[in-house]
C-alpha cells in the first residue's frame, strides 16, 4: 500500500514538471525584456537641423530651456553669440524650434567680423535660419568690408545674399559723396545700389537730383533719372577776375 502511495506521488510531479515546462515556454513575447523605445534613443542624438549654438549672457533669464519648449526671455545686458555674429540688447527673446527666432529690444548692436559689417538699431528681428534680419528706428549699419555707412529708420539685410535693404529716410555715404532718399537696396558683393524716391547725391563737385539714382561699384559714375536737376560747382582759377 504505501508503495503504491510513493508511486502515485512520485507520478503526480512528473506531470506538475511537464506542464512547467510547457508554460515556460509559451510566456507571450511581451512579457520578455527588449530593445529602449526608439523615441528615447532619437532624443540621444544630436539635432540634425544644422543650426548654430547660441552663447549667451544676461541679468535675469526667464522662460523654459527644453527641447519642444524653446521660449526664454533674457533681460539686462544681454550678451549673444551665434555663428560669427556677436549682438547685445537690453532685452532678447528666443522662440521656435532650437531658438530660430532672436528678437531684441533697446540698445541693440551687431558685430559681424566675419562678414564685414555692423549694425545698432533700437529692435530687431533675426532668423537664425534664413539668416534674415529686420532692423527698425535709428539704424545705422557700417558696412566695413566697402567702406560703406547707411542710416535709416528701417533695414532688411540678407546674410546669405549680401542684401541691404532701407527705406524711410535713408542716407548713404561712401567717401566723400553722399546720398539721401527714401528707398535703397544695396548689394555687398557687387556694391551696385539703387536709390528711389526724392534721391538726392552730394558730391564735393555739386548736388543732384532725381526720381532714380543708381551706380554699380564705381559711385563716380551715377546714373540719375526722373525729374533731374542738380547744381554743379565750379572752382575758382587763379586768372578769374
Amino acid at each position: 500500500m504505501k508503495l503504491k502511495i510513493i508511486a502515485l506521488i512520485l507520478g503526480l510531479m512528473m506531470i506538475f514538471g511537464s506542464l512547467s515546462i510547457i508554460f515556460a515556454q509559451t510566456n507571450p513575447p511581451s512579457l520578455q525584456p527588449g530593445p529602449e523605445p526608439v523615441a528615447q534613443a532619437q532624443q540621444t542624438q544630436p539635432s540634425s537641423s544644422g543650426k548654430k549654438p547660441i552663447v549667451f549672457s544676461a541679468n535675469t533669464v526667464q522662460g523654459v530651456i527644453a527641447k519642444g519648449k524653446e521660449n526664454t526671455i533674457l533681460m539686462g545686458s544681454v550678451h549673444i553669440t551665434t555663428g560669427s555674429m556677436i549682438i547685445t540688447a537690453d532685452r532678447v527673446d528666443l522662440s521656435g524650434e532650437d531658438y530660430v527666432n532672436v528678437v531684441c529690444l533697446g540698445n541693440v548692436t551687431v558685430q559681424d567680423t566675419e562678414k564685414g559689417f555692423s549694425l545698432v538699431a533700437e529692435k530687431l528681428n533675426y532668423n537664425r535660419d534664413t539668416e534674415i534680419g529686420l532692423a527698425q528706428k535709428k539704424v545705422f549699419v557700417n558696412d566695413t568690408k566697402n567702406n560703406t555707412i547707411i542710416e535709416a529708420e528701417w533695414l532688411r539685410f540678407d546674410q546669405k545674399q549680401s542684401i541691404f535693404e532701407a527705406a524711410v529716410t535713408v542716407k548713404v555715404r561712401k567717401e566723400d559723396m553722399s546720398i539721401s532718399s527714401e528707398y535703397a537696396l544695396y548689394n555687398r558683393d557687387t556694391e551696385e545700389i539703387w536709390l528711389h524716391g526724392g534721391a538726392i547725391a552730394v558730391t564735393e563737385d555739386g548736388v543732384l537730383k532725381g526720381d532714380v539714382i543708381s551706380s554699380s561699384a564705381d559711385w563716380s559714375k551715377l546714373k540719375i533719372s526722373g525729374e533731374v536737376s542738380g547744381t554743379i560747382t565750379t572752382k575758382e582759377t587763379a586768372t578769374s577776375q
